[in-house]
């Protein structure tokens, strides 16, 4: 809001005439017109008596604020990714920092800050390990910074990407502590929703709910048969841990889902307790599932009104961090010699290539 229509706006809130105003300010009557129509600024000494003539602050009328609306975040949220996209990380992360100077109280602000800090980190050029550490602990600084206000809508969500961090971090004890403030819902209603809006005539609303309902149940047991296939590999039962991974697998194929991490997991197990055979065909297998993932569902069977799930501007990074691990794993040396592989990486390549961004590209 620009200072004119601030004067504007304030002065006939208090029903206050241009030349009421003028008398309480000390000024001629022409000169708050011609505040109010932008034509001249008001002298800095007169900021003050302005002020105060208006009730308003000093900030009020220079139009500095300390709040914005849930709106005002998402714009501004959108404006950094796009000159995240455009400019690179570091523009993108120095825009970032500007806005949480000056808006240092904005809690909702530094919660989506740091998930645009995670949204775009796999983009940073000089992807080394160190610089990766030092964006993590700036997120999780910003999420213990949101986590200590005790805002109450954010607190769950920043005790739980809090809770995360620790764990990997080994910090086992407080990982539990936070894990332990997390709502305990004594009622599940994910299936009454769809339910009620099917009964309510809003079938578009409840066929979303169901396939959102489809995607995050099936991948919370992918992630639960990883886990169980990784305990049962640290006991040393290779027969468990490859059923593990070969359900994980069938379930990514049963539900067409976009999901390359069971078919990593399948490749390691069939590397150690698998034949060559069995661990060529899962290695050309994965390396092609990776060149086509786009996290696109609309042209699923049964799944096509989901939204593509992570932002487009992190798949080539990952494809390009994944592809890396498998041409370093030292483990893989063997299989990347095999023809139908070699052929796999190379598709994958091309993929990678500045030209080549479209799945077509494989075909």
């Amino acid at each position: 809001m620009d200072i004119a229509k601030v004067i504007r706006e304030n002065r006939k809130k208090k029903n206050l005439t241009q030349e009421q105003l003028a008398e309480l300010v000390g000024v001629s009557t022409s000169a708050v017109s011609k505040w109010e129509s932008s034509a001249s600024l008001p002298d800095l000494l007169l900021i003050a008596p302005i002020a105060r003539a208006l009730s308003i602050t000093a900030d009020e009328l220079l139009g500095f604020q300390d709040e914005l609306s849930d709106e005002e975040v998402t714009a501004l949220e959108q404006e950094c990714a796009e000159i995240f996209r455009r400019n690179g990380y570091d523009a993108g992360r120095e825009k970032c920092e500007a806005l949480l100077l000056e808006y240092p109280n904005m809690m909702y602000l530094r919660f989506r800050v740091a998930a645009l800090y995670q949204r775009f980190l796999l983009t940073i050029p000089e992807h080394t390990d160190a610089r990766i550490k030092q964006e993590f602990d700036r997120i999780y600084e910003l999420m213990q910074q949101v986590y200590d206000s005790g805002e109450p809508r954010l607190h769950a969500a920043a005790a739980q990407a809090l809770a995360s961090h620790e764990l990997m971090c080994g910090a086992l004890d407080r990982a539990e502590a936070l894990l332990s403030e997390l709502p305990q819902p004594e009622a599940a209603p994910d299936e009454l929703y769809p339910l009620l809006y099917l009964k309510k005539g809003e079938r578009e609303r409840a066929v979303l709910l169901l396939e959102q309902l489809v995607l995050r149940a099936g991948m919370q047991t992918i992630r639960a048969l990883h886990l169980l296939s990784s305990t049962a590999m640290q006991d040393g039962d290779s027969k468990r841990a490859l059923a593990c991974g070969q359900a994980s697998a069938a379930l990514v194929d049963a539900l067409d889902l976009q999901e390359v991490t069971s078919t990593m997991q399948l490749l390691t197990l069939l590397n150690q307790y698998g034949t060559k055979e069995e661990a060529e065909k899962t290695a050309a297998d994965y390396l092609d599932r990776l060149a086509v993932l786009d996290y696109d569902y609309s042209g699923h069977p049964f799944l096509c009104h989901l939204a593509a799930q992570p932002k487009p501007e992190q798949l080539p990074a990952v494809k390009k961090t994944l592809l890396e691990g498998f041409e370093r794993a030292a483990e893989y040396a063997a299989l990347r010699e095999a023809p139908s592989v070699r052929a796999s990486l190379e598709r994958l390549r091309t993929v990678l290539q500045p030209s080549s961004t479209s799945k077509n590209d494989i075909a």
